[in-house]
């Protein structure tokens, strides 16, 4: 796994990358797909439902982006991520629930990308 991959600060690890999910999501979820994001997450279990809850009301909406596909982009990419979140679930505790809590997060930031939204880059 990747240094750069599991977040520094005061959530690591396994919450770490739950909240580096979380607070992306309720950044623009609410606002683009009015789904309410809790002010935490306590695991996997959680950031699966939230993440099938987002893809799912990305379904049943207009999304941005014009004719060129992005909103589709975007759609491909959250249900990508909401079956990598249920991965994880079913993983148990260590490095492959990592893995997959990062491939989450990366599909999440490709969706907002496909938005338009802005991504801020961490290295």
């Amino acid at each position: 796994m990747n240094v750069s991959t599991v977040p520094e600060g005061p959530h690591t690890g396994v919450d770490g990358l739950c909240e580096h999910i979380r607070g992306p999501l309720a950044a623009w979820v609410p606002r683009i797909l009015g789904v309410h994001v809790h002010r935490s997450l306590a695991g996997p279990v959680e950031v699966a439902h939230l993440v099938g809850t987002v893809a799912d009301a990305a379904e049943v909406t207009i999304l941005p982006g014009g004719d060129d596909g992005d909103g589709d982009i975007a759609r491909e990419e959250l249900h990508a991520a909401a079956r990598r979140a249920s991965a994880a679930v079913a993983e148990p505790s260590g490095t492959a629930v990592l893995a997959e809590l990062a491939a989450v997060r990366a599909g999440c930031r490709r969706a907002a990308v496909a938005l338009g939204l802005p991504v801020p880059v961490t290295l």
